[in-house]
């Protein structure tokens, strides 16, 4: 592969936001894969929700709010960050076939849209189980939010999938540059917008209010289960907790040490009760039934789901 100038690159960001879909659900390659992906999505996301809104099918709901969310403040000016989750996933894709050429690009970019379904799928085992929500606030101004209230229940907070994916599609290409197809540097560029980026979606879902810190720990535990071992380890998990909120000055330092630990605890609960179980869903399926305990809700009606 040609070498590129590090000062010469361009950010992922900066890559266009229609040109996934053109090259990955009408070019012969990767159109299998691409519509697979929309129709995962469809099913496992919008439609699960929307048949239950409508009484359709009928699922447990819980609200998973915890005290903590209460030292977040809801920031509206957070919802560009959230609602750039789809370019964040896609656009790098753009950036492969830029610089492998569509055809040797194909290959990947069709296992890294299967990635993307799994977790879709993964996430689904547990919204079928049991839903969760929040109380969200009930703010409609601007577009952002009016697009969110309209066309998503919210109904599926726990686990997060903006926070799996985000976290997963640094992952990913974490993974993928280990093949040594680009240069360390180049690789560590794109790696580090990856990871900042990730962040700061990761961050918005709690500013906008769309999710608790509950979901946050939970969806980087399935990352991490779900996958093999080497994929999104502790030690990935880790470090990705202890960096949120590094420079966000609304939240008191002893706050965001609360909110940290509170993600380690919750992320090592369940990592670890995973152990001794026979699938990855089992400690998520506990944690809900017992925070339904806690917090006065139906509980029972989620142990005969067992």
């Amino acid at each position: 592969m040609n070498h590129i100038p590090v000062e010469s690159l361009e950010k992922l960001s900066s890559y266009s936001s229609v040109l996934p879909w053109l090259h990955l659900l009408f070019r012969f390659r990767t159109a299998k894969k691409g519509w697979k992906l929309i129709f995962t999505v469809i099913w496992d996301f919008f439609s699960l929700q929307n048949l239950h809104k409508f009484k359709i099918t009928k699922h447990p709901v819980i609200f998973v709010d915890a005290p903590l969310d209460e030292k977040i403040p809801f920031e509206p000016s957070k919802v560009k960050t959230y609602m750039n989750f789809i370019p964040y996933f896609l656009k790098p894709t753009v950036m492969l076939i830029k610089r492998m050429g569509y055809k040797n690009a194909a290959p990947y970019l069709n296992e890294y849209l299967d990635f993307i379904a799994t977790m879709y799928k993964n996430a689904a085992s547990i919204y079928r189980f049991c839903m969760t929500t929040t109380n969200r606030p009930d703010y409609k101004k601007g577009k952002e939010f009016k697009a969110i209230h309209a066309a998503d229940p919210h109904l599926l907070c726990v686990p997060s999938l903006h926070v799996a994916i985000a976290a997963g599609t640094y992952a990913w290409f974490k993974q993928f540059f280990k093949k040594n197809i680009f240069e360390k540097e180049e690789a560590d560029f794109y790696l580090n917008e990856l990871f900042y980026e990730g962040q700061k979606i990761t961050e918005s879902v709690l500013y906008v209010k769309q999710h608790s810190v509950n979901c946050i720990p939970i969806a980087l535990y399935m990352l991490s289960s779900s996958m093999n071992k080497d994929f999104f380890s502790v030690n990935d998990a880790d470090y990705f907790m202890t960096s949120l909120f590094s420079d966000c000055s609304d939240i008191d330092e002893n706050s965001k040490t609360e909110i940290r630990e509170y993600f380690k605890f919750m992320y090592e609960r369940n990592f670890l009760e995973n152990i001794y179980a026979d699938k990855w869903q089992d400690c998520i399926k506990h944690w809900l039934i017992d925070y339904a305990k806690e917090t006065n809700q139906n509980w029972e009606l989620l142990e005969e789901r067992l």
